[in-house]
């Protein structure tokens, strides 16, 4: 949920969300009349996880507290720094790739579409229509996908 692309913990996550959504309104439907407001609290809860997630606030956030290590480390990339299962920031990075004019991160194992993602960090260029595996996030930041 903090990541690019979609995970299976994501999944599970909405999954559970979902039956507590649905067995506290069940409960509530019961007999509300005679309850106090303070039982609307967790379906509170869940609806404003939901829209949170629907946004992508955690991975906004976690990206943002990370920004400035993963930006640092991209600069300092050499061609052959193996950088692997390190922490930048909030992510452990898998793979790290020098590439030109910029880095590239790999911070997600295979996830529901069978893809792997990561980061992009390219400051100079705007990567071409060749290059459809970016896309772009932020700044210089791009989101890099691998896989079918």
């Amino acid at each position: 949920m903090s990541t690019p692309g979609l995970s299976y913990w994501a999944l599970l996550l909405a999954l559970y969300w979902l039956a507590l959504a649905i067995t506290w309104s069940a409960l509530l439907g019961e007999g509300a009349r005679g309850r106090a407001p303070w039982m609307f609290v967790p379906l509170v809860l869940v609806l404003g996880t939901v829209l949170l997630v629907t946004v992508d606030a955690p991975f906004r956030a976690r990206f943002a507290l990370s920004e400035s290590s993963l930006e640092r480390y991209a600069r300092s990339v050499r061609d052959d720094d193996d950088g692997r299962d390190r922490w930048r920031g909030l992510y452990r990075v898998n793979r790290v790739e020098k590439i030109p004019r910029g880095a590239r991160f790999m911070v997600t194992s295979l996830t529901m579409d069978w893809r792997s993602y990561g980061f992009a960090y390219i400051p100079d260029r705007v990567p071409g229509p060749d290059e459809a595996w970016y896309e772009h996030f932020k700044g210089p930041w791009y989101i890099w996908t691998e896989g079918p």
